[in-house]
């Protein structure tokens, strides 16, 4: 079974195939020459406008119409897909739904040249914004339409994911980490709260930075100061994995792990660990920053021994004066 993670990954890219296939034609470059091209490249984009109105009324029965028997579909994450049994899927909403929202589709560069009198070759790039979403997925794609039968369909759509920012500019985006933090309680207008962990987080680049480090300190309700738990974490690029990750070791023993992705403006860490006892953890650490000097920290537990474990929910307000500026030495 999927992971939330996961699940959400294959909805996006779902979000942005079914937006990719409704651009196939996009803005074609029309071809020149012979009026029979001119004659052809109209006809597809008669195709490809009518492929984006069926997709748009989730009307299975036409989109299957416009591809090939044979046609297959290779997404971004290398999944193969047979054309037809992709979209025959797609069904309409029934009377009083609500319409789901729409992706927000832009096309930056299209362009259309005939390989033969009966195949033609379209590669383009794409931005979609997901329904729900602020944040565009880039992608590129390149689709075969072929005549047959007397018109125009699609034979094949290959998908690939967009030009990933550097290691260098992936970590900066997590700049705004750097300084001091104080975890507070909304229920006590913004105020540490008496009956709960006292947490203090500080986080700083190296010299190089190539690593941010961050300090945690645990002090648990009424315990001396020398009771707090110390941690310490290290987040930075893996150049293998081509990936922010995290490593994080604990004054009681424990340590862990974890690899770091954007999800709609927010980071989320998956992470796994080991704790003092020999057992094992995983959990998704949700970091959701407003921009400011506030953010909001959650931690949902997808394993602990086998134990069910309740969700964390954490606000982190930085302290006046210790910001990025203050943070980078």
């Amino acid at each position: 079974m999927p992971t939330f993670l996961e699940s959400r990954a294959s909805q996006r890219a779902a979000t942005l195939l079914h937006a990719v296939l409704a651009l196939v034609i996009g803005a074609i470059v029309p071809a020149s020459g012979r009026a029979d091209l001119a004659a052809d490249t109209k006809a597809i984009q008669e195709a490809g406008q009518a492929y984006k109105v069926a997709l748009e009324r989730g009307d299975g029965k036409a989109l299957t119409a416009l591809w090939t028997p044979d046609g297959d579909i290779v997404d971004a994450m290398g999944n193969v897909m047979k054309g037809r049994d992709t979209v025959s899927m797609l069904e309409p909403a029934a009377e009083g739904d609500a319409k789901p929202g729409q992706p927000e589709i832009a096309v930056r560069e299209t362009k259309l040249r005939f390989l033969d009198a009966d195949v033609a070759l379209e590669d383009g790039t794409v931005e979609v914004v997901p329904p729900g979403h602020t944040a565009p997925l880039h992608g590129r794609f390149s689709a075969t339409w072929v005549r047959h039968e007397g018109s125009w369909k699609l034979a094949a759509l290959r998908e690939a994911r967009g030009d990933e920012a550097s290691g260098e500019e992936s970590l900066a985006s997590l700049d705004w980490m750097v300084g001091d933090w104080t975890a507070v309680d909304e229920a006590t207008a913004g105020k540490p709260a008496a009956n709960k962990p006292k947490i203090e987080v500080s986080a700083r680049w190296n010299p190089t930075r190539t690593f941010l480090l961050r300090d945690m300190k645990i002090t648990p309700p009424g315990a001396v100061a020398d009771a707090a738990i110390q941690v310490t974490q290290r987040i930075g690029w893996d150049p293998l994995s081509k990936s922010i990750r995290s490593w994080v070791f604990s004054s009681d023993g424990g340590h862990g792990e974890a690899a770091w992705s954007r999800d709609d403006g927010s980071w989320v860490a998956r992470t796994t660990a080991v704790l003092p006892d020999g057992s094992q953890t995983s959990s998704l650490n949700i970091y959701s920053y407003d921009g400011k000097d506030k953010c909001l920290w959650r931690s949902l537990p997808t394993h602990v021994g086998g134990e069910h474990m309740p969700q964390v929910k954490i606000t982190l307000v930085r302290k006046p004066g210790t910001g990025t500026t203050e943070g980078a030495r």
